[in-house]
């Protein structure tokens, strides 16, 4: 056999299947429980109201007297993130398919954990309020409460979660949905919580599912604890603690200035390669501190 018709079909053999993209999030998973709306400019704010009190008015023909009500105004920041991968032509030929499609996807996967990381960091980030946007208020200044639950994600550390809404008026009167995010130690956690596992106290039937998407109410979405094949995780860890959310539908706003966009585009600089490059243009805000809660757990 010709020495080039070996070298052609081992290449092919090797070659041949599609590539395997390594186990990742592949989609964002906070994208329904945050609202997003279209961003135009450098910034976009988000305004708000205070709430009002009525007063009784006393004798006939009462005059008017003007309530005052409480205006705000929070910042949304755009940021550009992208990402660029190359493609050698040899790539290509020594395959059965074109990889361009297998690359693309890597990159969109890359997108949606950015989404979620853009919302987990605008949970607990510095907002600038005011006018003019020149106040920084931080989340605990904002009423965002802080649940340390470095002990154990324990059935008490859900009620005192819970309890604390209640406190401030959170979802008391509408149906609302509330969601946490957990790795698997905080889901290993609630696991072994009977008041969540058991029959007696639970129609879920977690132990038979193998696993737990709701408990006292509020939906759980799982997180690599450390993110796979080098990406970081979508909750960050620090000094061993893991910190991780408990928040209301829409407490947090997301504004897209640019969808994600994806390129397939030569590199006349560079021999026999093209590149594949992706890039998107987003930013987030937290609407009201006391709509989140912070939850520290162990790493």
């Amino acid at each position: 056999m010709p020495l080039n018709s070996t070298i052609s079909e081992n290449a092919i053999i090797q070659f041949n299947n599609d590539f395997h993209v390594r186990l990742q999030q592949k989609t964002s998973r906070l994208r329904p429980y945050v609202k997003v709306v279209p961003m135009k400019g450098k910034a976009m704010a988000y305004d708000g109201l205070g709430t009002v009190e009525l007063e009784e008015l006393n004798g006939r023909y009462a005059p008017v007297e003007f309530t005052e009500i409480e205006h705000w105004r929070r910042k949304i920041t755009k940021a550009r993130f992208g990402a660029t991968l190359p493609i050698d032509d040899t790539d290509i030929e020594e395959r059965l398919n074109d990889p361009s499609s297998d690359y693309a996807d890597a990159l969109a996967y890359a997108a949606m954990r950015k989404f979620d990381k853009v919302v987990v960091s605008a949970m607990f980030a510095d907002v600038v309020t005011g006018e003019d946007f020149t106040t920084s208020v931080t989340f605990a200044n904002d009423g965002g409460l802080t649940v340390d639950a470095t002990a154990g994600l324990t059935y008490e550390k859900l009620l005192e979660i819970c309890q604390n809404f209640i406190d401030n008026e959170v979802g008391n009167d509408m149906d609302v949905r509330f969601v946490m995010g957990i790795t698997g130690d905080e889901h290993t956690d609630l696991m072994s919580e009977m008041e969540l596992t058991s029959g007696d106290y639970s129609r879920q039937y977690v132990v038979d599912k193998g696993y737990i998407t709701m408990a006292n109410g509020i939906e759980l979405v799982r997180f690599a604890a450390n993110g796979a094949g080098g990406a970081t995780s979508v909750l960050p860890v620090s000094g061993g603690v893991r910190t991780t959310f408990c928040m209301v539908e829409n407490a947090i706003q997301v504004a897209v200035a640019r969808q994600w966009r994806v390129k397939v585009q030569p590199r006349n600089d560079i021999y026999d390669t093209t590149q594949i490059q992706i890039t998107g243009v987003l930013g987030a805000v937290r609407t009201e501190g006391k709509l989140i809660q912070k939850v520290t757990t162990t790493d």
